[in-house]
């Protein structure tokens, strides 16, 4: 490694875009470099506890994805972004990075990042060939102008037509999850994990009525069950049966080698925690990349989609039919053993230090 370097991370509070972008500041601090990641204030708590120093958006509004972004959230975004690029520059005239490393879903910044004239890298925290069709491209053309564009995902989930000369696929990451264990209710019984994001999706009321007709549906079925509601809603507002356990939070790490099928919103975060672990997925994703996320799933024959919207009696035949189909239970079991080989959170630092040394 050469000198140590100055570098300025700028993200949002998108939920699942935050643990690939920590996993990544955690092994650049590792490594000695400094690092200054510019995010809003719900996200302080997590960016320090790397030892990071944060830095607050002041002229942007701040954001949590805790709370609705409103009817359309990718426009509450952009109008987030174009105010975010003025945050970026006045950090960059007080601290002079070596280099910027921007959230893909940040196109503004990112264009204003490469204006100054210092090595980009664009975060691509879901998948390139979801990102770029949404909200008419906007996305695309600040990826594909980074200097480098860092992809946290498997190439094999990725099915985009073209892929851009900069983009290398690292892999998922995750920091390492605080909570090491968690304790089995029925051990002897299949765990069916249902996680819909830890922010909010889609409009209001919408995430908490799906969630209770999960519950619903497990709730008569010989199994245990773990219904994970987001920060966004707390788990006393739903009704369970007796061998669902109700949280707002468990990490998906210290579950998921014990479950035999998710439940997920299909957001890329919790759809490479499944591929990795080797989990069968029922998704119903509620808009944005998810669907996409969703039919990639479904094309490789790791799990299936229903309409967010289907009842409690459609979403429980599909859970018994996943739970005890053996081929598919192989084929995430096959996928998972690829992908331990694929190269990791080291292979982004690497193309960091080397690009701007």
């Amino acid at each position: 490694m050469g000198r140590p370097l100055r570098l300025i991370v700028a993200t949002w509070d998108g939920a699942g875009n935050l643990p690939p972008i920590l996993a990544l500041v955690d092994a650049l601090l590792r490594r000695g470099h400094r690092v200054h990641v510019l995010a809003h204030e719900v996200q302080r708590q997590k960016i320090e506890a790397t030892g990071a120093a944060f830095l607050s958006f002041d002229t942007a509004p701040q954001i949590d994805h805790g709370q609705s972004l409103g009817a359309n959230p990718l426009a509450s975004l952009l109008e987030f972004d174009r105010d975010a690029s003025n945050d970026l520059l006045a950090a960059c005239d007080r601290l002079a990075p070596d280099a910027l490393l921007v959230d893909c879903m940040l196109p503004g910044v990112l264009r204003a990042a490469k204006r100054t004239g210092r090595t980009t890298f664009a975060l691509v925290h879901a998948l390139y060939g979801a990102v770029v069709g949404l909200a008419g491209g906007v996305f695309r053309g600040p990826i594909d102008e980074a200097d480098l564009a860092l992809c946290f995902t498997y190439a094999a989930l990725d099915d985009a037509a073209t892929v851009p000369p900069n983009l290398v696929f690292v892999g998922p990451a995750r920091p390492a999850a605080t909570v090491t264990n968690w304790t089995r209710r029925r051990p002897s019984r299949p765990l069916v994990m249902a996680s819909l994001s830890t922010g909010l999706q889609g409009k209001p009321g919408t995430q908490q009525a799906l969630l209770q007709r999960v519950c619903d549906a497990l709730a008569p079925l010989d199994i245990e069950a773990l219904v994970t509601t987001g920060r966004g809603i707390e788990p006393e507002v739903l009704i369970a049966g007796p061998t669902t356990t109700l949280a707002q939070f468990v990490p998906h790490d210290v579950v998921l080698a014990q479950t035999n099928l998710m439940i997920t919103h299909a957001g890329h975060g919790s759809v490479a925690a499944c591929l990795t672990a080797g989990v069968p997925m029922l998704c119903m994703p509620p808009g944005g990349d998810q669907p996409f996320n969703a039919a990639r799933v479904a094309h490789l024959k790791l799990g299936e989609t229903l309409d967010p919207a289907s009842s409690s009696d459609l979403i429980r035949e599909a859970v018994k039919r996943l739970l005890t189909d053996v081929d598919l239970r192989q084929r995430s079991r096959d996928f998972a053993a690829g992908a331990r080989k694929h190269p990791g959170i080291h292979l982004a630092v690497e193309r960091v230090e080397v690009l701007v040394s």
